[in-house]
């Protein structure tokens, strides 16, 4: 079992085996938020619903968490951080077993709520544990490795969850979805350090939590991550379309799409390197070579070579973004704000999924990708500015200490 007493606020030695035990859960939250993308045809057929009523499966997820991730946060925000990351994982894993027995549209529909609330509280919780596990010099590192998770259920897990579904059924990819959940809240529970946020002492709640110094910054990372969110699932909805505009047939998407995913995961990994050596101008940086890479391709949509260059950048740029807003955020906020800032980040993250297809269909979808492309551009260049902001509201980065 683990230790009974509190981790330090800042481990000397850096934690790697705990830190891939929350990539890993990373990894399965987010393969199940979009697995129905992957299974559609599959899960229609079975449930006898449209594909877009499984499609809404997922436009469900995104409303359940950005209704509930920050209340549910405040409730558990003196709770041992084990404790809320594995009992989480273990709802998450029961949500989608019962999702693997739902006899009917309706029962799936709830199960599917029921993990997106899981998947809300883990996510509001899980940057603030690994901050807490990391000494201030590697937590660039350090989240990095945890939001790679997210990246690679991009590239294998939903690819891995569609194959599996086409092999033996959808049921059964998320029945072994939920055991390796399961397995992942039983290892959180018994390996990893306890960690119980003290309360704040009257003198330090005296001010106010609205007076806190490091709102604004949050603030200004907050619009930054709408609009990160708005811009890329306003084009990537329709990348397919877009590929296939650019004089791509099928079997060359496919190959991009992998480069594209593959770029991801490089750029998470330039991520940690960049957020301990340059923490104060990753994130701005990357956001421009995140609406640069979209303006080219908006740009040179009918030029192969400049379309294969900008999907690199693009993959590149959205791989190394989170982790990047994830650590300038970690070290801008106090130890008063840190977990209403984290439930906040996906809550706003998934404001922005919710709206961005919508706006790309609305002015242009498949029928105009490079109209969509070149909005997601201009919305990515005023991300920057707002991510340029934060950085500039919250100072210098400071010493990070877990008392959220």
């Amino acid at each position: 079992m683990a230790e009974s007493r509190p981790v330090p606020v800042a481990v000397r030695s850096f934690p790697a085996a705990a830190l891939l035990l929350l990539s890993l859960g990373v990894f399965l939250t987010v393969t199940a938020e979009a697995l129905p993308a992957g299974m559609l045809p599959e899960m229609a057929a079975d449930l006898r619903v449209s594909p877009e009523q499984v499609g809404l499966l997922i436009s469900v997820w995104a409303v359940t968490v950005i209704v509930t991730s920050i209340p549910l946060a405040r409730v558990m925000a003196f709770v041992d951080r084990r404790l809320v990351v594995g009992g989480s994982l273990a709802v998450f894993a029961l949500a989608n077993v019962a999702t693997a027995w739902a006899p009917d549209y309706g029962i799936a529909l709830a199960t599917r709520v029921a993990a997106a609330v899981a998947h809300g509280v883990f996510w509001a919780v899980v940057m603030v544990y690994a901050t807490a596990l990391l000494s201030p010099s590697h937590l660039g590192r350090g989240l990095a490795i945890v939001t790679a998770g997210g990246t690679a259920a991009t590239v294998a897990g939903l690819p891995a969850g569609t194959v599996l579904a086409q092999l033996v059924g959808w049921r059964i990819a998320f029945a072994a979805l939920g055991i390796a959940a399961l397995v992942m809240a039983v290892l959180v529970v018994t390996r990893m350090p306890r960690l119980r946020p003290p309360r704040p002492d009257k003198e330090g709640s005296a001010g106010g939590f609205w007076r806190d110094p490091s709102l604004p910054a949050i603030a200004a990372f907050g619009i930054a991550a709408v609009l990160i969110a708005l811009g890329q699932f306003a084009t990537f909805t329709y990348v397919r379309p877009l590929l296939s505009f650019a004089g791509f047939d099928e079997g060359w998407a496919a190959a991009l799409l992998f480069v594209y995913g593959t770029a991801g995961l490089i750029g998470v990994v330039v991520a940690g390197w960049l957020a301990d050596r340059f923490p104060r101008g990753a994130l701005a940086a990357t956001l421009v070579v995140f609406a640069v890479a979209l303006a080219t391709l908006a740009a040179a949509m009918s030029t192969p070579a400049a379309v294969v260059v900008a999907l690199v950048l693009w993959g590149s740029a959205i791989g190394a973004i989170f982790p990047l807003l994830q650590a300038t955020l970690m070290r801008a906020a106090t130890d008063r704000t840190r977990t209403l800032a984290s439930a906040g980040i996906v809550v706003l993250f998934n404001v922005g999924i919710a709206i961005g297809p919508w706006l790309g269909g609305a002015v242009g979808g498949a029928s105009a990708p490079q109209v969509t492309t070149a909005l997601s551009a201009a919305v990515l260049a005023a991300a920057a500015v707002a991510g340029g902001a934060g950085v500039l509201l919250a100072g210098r980065p400071a010493p990070v200490r877990d008392r959220s």
